[in-house]
């Protein structure tokens, strides 16, 4: 969930639009210079333009593409969407052409929710599977998210709801131009976690990253717990200072976290592509 850094006209001029308009790359790297690509889910009212900075601080072989969910910036036009089972089966249709290379998925809040399922989706249709989910500031996808309901609220009592999670901007309380911009975006995207409904299945194999804020009251020990039972593989997690919005406050940490671990799955991947590496 949140709302920093909601730009919408023009908020992307830097980077290039993919023949999708579900993805956003930020540079025009040729399929030979990539080796690794990190998909980026965005959390719950804001765009993939919180991700306009990674690739500058990304390793060079790796390509940051980061997902857009329709009804923001140049997909203003499109209807929103507010039901899991309309986002990941769309979004996971549009990968297909690039997970020729191994790729990592990283999604914060509601992003690491709408990653999990498509990875979910991706294996059911036998299709490849990340290297590693780095799940941010969000429960494991078994537990109920905490404040369902507040979507439906009038529009004064929902903003004092939200304000709540700290990462409201109050430029965006104040003008009611910017209010009718995010409020039904926001309410949309809450309504996909609200809504939402697990289904049990078997475990995942990728291991997991996650990642939470020590002041991040939208999460609790028992739900990043939680992640241990969804994979077969490794789960570790890494706590940054900060709310529900450390990806923001401690974003230099963050990448260089993220940074290290796709270094180590490259590191890996030279080894299994070339046996003469000991």
């Amino acid at each position: 969930m949140g709302t920093a850094h909601l730009n919408d006209a023009g908020a992307m001029v830097a980077e290039r639009q993919t023949a999708s308009p579900w993805l956003i790359t930020q540079t025009s790297k040729s399929a030979e210079a990539v080796r690794m690509r990190l998909f980026c889910f965005h959390y719950a009212g804001a765009t993939a333009s919180i991700f306009r900075s990674w690739q500058a601080a990304m390793l060079e072989q790796v390509q940051v593409v980061a997902v857009q969910l329709p009804g923001r910036e140049y997909r203003m036009e499109e209807p929103l969407l507010s039901d899991m089972r309309q986002i990941a089966p769309a979004v996971a249709e549009t990968l297909l052409p690039l997970l020729d290379k191994p790729f990592v998925f990283f999604g914060h809040s509601m992003g690491a929710l709408v990653g999990f399922d498509v990875i979910r989706i991706l294996r059911t249709r036998g299709l490849r599977q990340p290297e590693m989910l780095i799940a941010s500031g969000r429960n494991a996808p078994q537990f109920k998210w905490r404040d369902t309901g507040i979507e439906a609220l009038p529009d004064e009592e929902f903003i004092a709801a939200v304000r709540d999670y700290n990462g409201m901007p109050e430029e965006l309380l104040a003008e009611e131009s910017l209010r009718d911009l995010w409020l039904p975006r926001l309410r949309a995207d809450l309504t996909v976690s609200a809504v939402y409904e697990y289904v049990e299945q078997r475990p995942l194999e990728c291991p997991i990253l996650v990642l939470f804020g020590t002041e991040d009251r939208l999460v609790t020990e028992a739900g990043l717990e939680g992640w241990r039972s969804q994979t077969a593989g490794e789960v570790r997690y890494f706590r940054y200072p900060g709310n529900h919005f450390f990806l923001h406050s401690a974003e230099r940490l963050v990448l260089a976290k993220i940074n290290a671990e796709l270094k180590e799955q490259l590191a890996r991947h030279r080894v299994r592509d070339d046996p003469r590496i000991a």
